[in-house]
Parts: C-alpha cells; sequence; structure tokens
C-alpha cells in the first residue's frame, strides 16, 4: 500500500521564557589553510608498473537485537565500533539541547550523539534530547583542503565510483566508525593518463564521479595541502582503507564497470590549530562563557517526556536547565545547569569531562549496563518501501527542517531554517566539528499525548506501549512499529530498556548501523509524498485543554 498521508503523534512542551532577544551570533567559517592556487591538471606524468594488492571487502553482518549478538566493542545504539569501548560500561548522559532562539545554532553535540529526539514544545519552537552513550562529543578541527567545500549532494545518474577522504586521527591507516571527514579536498578522475572529470568532497568528506566510459585504467588523484600529509595505505579491508600513493597522493591503475565505493584516502593533520571559542558573538558582551574544552549546549529546561526516556536508559543521568516547579517534580534530574549570563538564555552548557563524571556517579553496582534491543543491517529490511531522497519537516511557519539523502554515504544530511518563516534551508552544522550533521536513520514517530496544561504535553513513551512509525534508510521510507514492551531480557532481569522497532508481527526491523534522529509528531499530523521520492511531514498542533 502506497505511503500517503497519515496520522501521526507530537510532542509538545511550554518553552519558559526562551524566546527572547539575544545578541546575534556570527559563526566563523571554514577557511581552508592557505595553499597554492590548484590548477588543472591534464595528464599524468610516467609512473612505475603498479602490482595491485588484493584486499578483501568489509564483510557486512546483522547485528544485535541482543548484546552478546554485538561484536566486542560495538554500540548496541549505533550497530558501530567505538574509539573507547571501556565508555560502554557507563550509563548514557540524557541533554536537553536548545534548538531556539536561533542563536543557539549551530549547537554543540548532536552530531555525536547515537540517538536525538526532536519535539515541539510550543510558541514555534522544537527542543532536542540528546542521548550520549558509547563516547562524548570532542573538538575536531575543520581543517579542509584546497578547493571548495562540496555543498551540492551527489546524485550518480546511474553506476558511481568514490567514496571518502577522512582524518586519521589515531593514525593506524585504517578508516574508523569514528572518525571525521575532511571537506574541500580536490579529487580528480582520469582515464588512460587524461583528466575527465574533478570534484571536491562535502564537509563530511565524501565524494563520487559518474561511472565513465570504459577505459583500460583509471587512477584517482588526491590532492593535500600542506597541513596535511597521507597515512599508510592498504591496511585491512578495501573499504576502510586508504588507496592513496603517500607520495603521489594516486590510487593503482584500476578497471572498472560496476559501482564501487571502496577509493578512500586518508589524511593525517601534521600541526593541530590552536582551540578557540566558537561560535564568535558579535557585540558586547561577548561569548565569555564558551568553554575552550569540547562541551554539549545550549543546555534548556526540563520536558515532561523526559522521564519516560530517562527510564527506558536505566540508570541514565538526565541533564537539563531548570524547568517548573510542577513539571521538575515529576523528574529525576541528576544534574541541573544553569546559565551563567542573565542577558543570553544560551549560556547554559555541560563539558564533556563533566559529562563523563556524572556518568560516572550514576553507575549502580551489579546493574551492568545494557541498552540493547534493536537489530542492525546494511541491507535493507525485507518490507515494502517507495523511494524518499529528501524529506521536509514542518513543526511551523518558524520551525522547518529538512532532510536530503547522500547515496555515497548512505546516510540523510541535516538542513534547518532560520525561524523567518520563508522555509529556506541551510546545511545545519555541529558547533564542535563545523561538519554537517549526519544520520544513517530518521524515524517520525506516533505516540500517544496526554496534554498536562497549556503547551504542556506528556509524550507516552512509558513501558508497555506500541505505536506506528515511518523509518527513513537507504533513501527509502516504510513503515514500522516502536514498542516500549518487556521482551525476554527485560522480564527476566528487571530492568528497562531502550525503545525498539519492529514490524507487524514484531520481528526486529534493522535499522541501518549508524546515529538516529526520532521526530516526535500528534496523531492529527501527516507525511504525504509532494513530488516523486520528496516526502513531506507536516505537524498539526494539538488542542490545549479546557480551563477549569
Amino acid at each position: 500500500m502506497p505511503l500517503r498521508k497519515s496520522s501521526f503523534l507530537i510532542i509538545i512542551f511550554l518553552l519558559s521564557s526562551c524566546l527572547q532577544t539575544n545578541t546575534p551570533v556570527v559563526l566563523p567559517t571554514s577557511t581552508p589553510i592557505p595553499t597554492s592556487t590548484t590548477t588543472t591538471i591534464i595528464t599524468l606524468p610516467p609512473t612505475a608498473t603498479i602490482t595491485p594488492i588484493p584486499q578483501p571487502r568489509r564483510m557486512h553482518a546483522s547485528y544485535g537485537p541482543e548484546m552478546e549478538q554485538m561484536p566486542a566493542g560495538y554500540n548496541p545504539l549505533t550497530g558501530r565500533a567505538v574509539q573507547d569501548p571501556s565508555l560502554l560500561e557507563l550509563p548514557a548522559v540524557l541533554v536537553s539541547i536548545s534548538n531556539m532562539p536561533v542563536t543557539a545554532r549551530p549547537q554543540a553535540g548532536p552530531g555525536f550523539a547515537p540517538w536525538v529526539f526532536e519535539y515541539y514544545i510550543g510558541e514555534a519552537t522544537t527542543r532536542f534530547l540528546g542521548v550520549f552513550y558509547g563516547g562524548y562529543p570532542r573538538r575536531v578541527p575543520n581543517v579542509t583542503g584546497g578547493c571548495d567545500v562540496r555543498e551540492t549532494i551527489s546524485k550518480p545518474k546511474g553506476g558511481w565510483l568514490g567514496n571518502r577522504v577522512w582524518l586519521d586521527e589515531n593514525e593506524d591507516g585504517i578508516q574508523n566508525d569514528w572518525e571525521m571527514g575532511i571537506g574541500g579536498v580536490c579529487v580528480h578522475l582520469y582515464a588512460d593518463d587524461e583528466l575527465i572529470a574533478s570534484t571536491s568532497t562535502n564537509s563530511n568528506g565524501y565524494y563520487a564521479f559518474d561511472l565513465p566510459e570504459t577505459a583500460e585504467n583509471y587512477v584517482i588523484h588526491f590532492e593535500k595541502n600542506d597541513p596535511f600529509d597521507f597515512t599508510h595505505p592498504d591496511i585491512g579491508n578495501d573499504d576502510q582503507d586508504s588507496d592513496a600513493d603517500t607520495a603521489t597522493g594516486r590510487t593503482r591503475p584500476f578497471k572498472i564497470d560496476s559501482i564501487d565505493s571502496s577509493w578512500d584516502a586518508g589524511l593525517l593533520l601534521l600541526e593541530t590549530p590552536v582551540a578557540t571559542p566558537s561560535p564568535v558573538v558579535t557585540g558586547t558582551p561577548p561569548a565569555w562563557y564558551l568553554p575552550l574544552d569540547a562541551y554539549v549546549g545550549p543546555i534548556r529546561s526540563g520536558r515532561l517526556t523526559y522521564d519516560h526516556v530517562n527510564k527506558m536508559f536505566t540508570n541514565s543521568c538526565l541533564v537539563f536547565a531548570s524547568a517548573a516547579a510542577d513539571i521538575l517534580a515529576q523528574l529525576e534530574p541528576c544534574e541541573l545547569v544553569f546559565g551563567v549570563d542573565l542577558y543570553d538564555p544560551n549560556s547554559a552548557t555541560l563539558t564533556i569531562e563533566h559529562m563523563r563524571e556524572l556518568a560516572e556517579e550514576s553507575l549502580v553496582a551489579h546493574q551492568p549496563v545494557n541498552y540493547a534491543g534493536n537489530l542492525f543491517y546494511a541491507a535493507l529490511p525485507d518490507l515494502e518501501s517507495q523511494p524518499a531522497t529528501s524529506i521536509s519537516v514542518f513543526y511551523h511557519q518558524y520551525s522547518q527542517s529538512g532532510w536530503k539523502y547522500d547515496l555515497t554515504s548512505e546516510s540523510y544530511l541535516r538542513f534547518t531554517d532560520n525561524a523567518d518563516g520563508s522555509g529556506e534551508l541551510h546545511p545545519a552544522t555541529d558547533r564542535l566539528t563545523g561538519r554537517q550533521q549526519i544520520f544513517e536513520n530518521v524515524i517520525v514517530l506516533q505516540a500517544t499525548h496526554d496534554l498536562f496544561r497549556s503547551n504542556q504535553l506528556d509524550i507516552d513513551l512509558s513501558m508497555s506501549q506500541r505505536g506506528f512509525a515511518y523509518l527513513f534508510r537507504d533513501g527509502q521510507v516504510m513503515k514500522i512499529y516502536w514498542s516500549t514492551n518487556n521482551r525476554e531480557w527485560e522480564q527476566k532481569n528487571g530492568f528497562l530498556r531502550p525503545i525498539h522497532f519492529e514490524d507487524v508481527d514484531k520481528n526486529p526491523i534493522a535499522l541501518h548501523p549508524g546515529r538516529t534522529w526520532i521526530h516526535l509528531m500528534t496523531p492529527a499530523s501527516y507525511l504525504e509524498e509532494i513530488k516523486e521520492s520528496e516526502w513531506q511531514v507536516k505537524f498539526v498542533q494539538p488542542n490545549d485543554p479546557p480551563v477549569k
């Protein structure tokens, strides 16, 4: 049955005095390190014969839904390996992150969260609840290559080749799941030593070329500028290694007759730039309160729905910036974070050092952390689906966002508006990295909601609930179910675990390995296809309760 229009559920909350006028923020754009002007390369100089080194491709397997079905060191919320496996032993930290006023953007940290919940809180505003588990946000220098950072989405007409240029932070020659890409790297494709195409990487390091006409040999040339050097090539499997020669930046000659996403280059940053507060605030006073170290924020007030999410992540630490008395009485925060500037609603932040301390303090003896329950697999689930390369999310005229599918990264890139009613969207970045937010799964979730009072909703994600949802992954949309029902593990051990996703027969539905963004909507909200492969999720506000 085609997916056209359907009811949805929501989340709404009261924005307590948060839409006040504030000094505008100007975010510095990423600026390439000065380099010489890039010149067109016509032919490659003669090279010695290169003997190809056969390497295996990465083997894709399903992970989950139970913890023992996850490889050691894998995050059960993403199905991916983490940088520091010891952090998997600590409970999650849940942080309330502001999305309005627009001076809160770009936020610090959402791009690192395995899960992000977005919900409407009233007065044309949404807010985020970031779930931080298995790894913490960090500052990653946004040093770019010698070309412009590509902002267009790669849309190969058929077959293609390419993939990614990444920052090899641990210098092991392997493209680890947690490492960042490098934007603005110039990439050239040669056929029989003649230049046939050039492009550059996007902010997350991805690039692609349309599959060219058949030639005897192809070579990809990656340009590097002074702050970089190439990492060791041909280490590990062919999907996670670097293919660039350390001296020339060229790959070995190869033939191709089908899609090949294994052509990568790893770069080493020879000199790390000195960290500076971000964003830069124009006006008086400056943003004196922004930490030099990594942090999450801006942090805002608590909402009733946080209690349900807090409980499903057993022993997790809930962090927000105060709440109305009748709301606070129903929540169990482990930390209240207050702003330090009376004139700026964006001045409450949480340093990563303190985040880890809170997680350690929340750990309970003899209660090991287990947030498993979801299945991850690179292949699409065996469900009816429709193409979905674009998602428009309309919460309010002044609160719009969107997602565009990027085939080269097998993920959705997030876009946001300027809260001016125009509906014009631009890339949504993370303040700590300058890179566009990228999520492999986008889920629109329907849940029962109760009106506590005007503009204060309690979205029922409590135990033993089940409802409809729509999963966007791999450029497709499919109807699924979400559930907080206790299964065998919960019944046996007596602890709750996070919401899980399943089909009509309660079989686990595979998410794509990676991060997940969850939109919560009202029952009257709807999803519709406005053009082929282009979908709109439109939020319809509920009625306020009658005045008693």
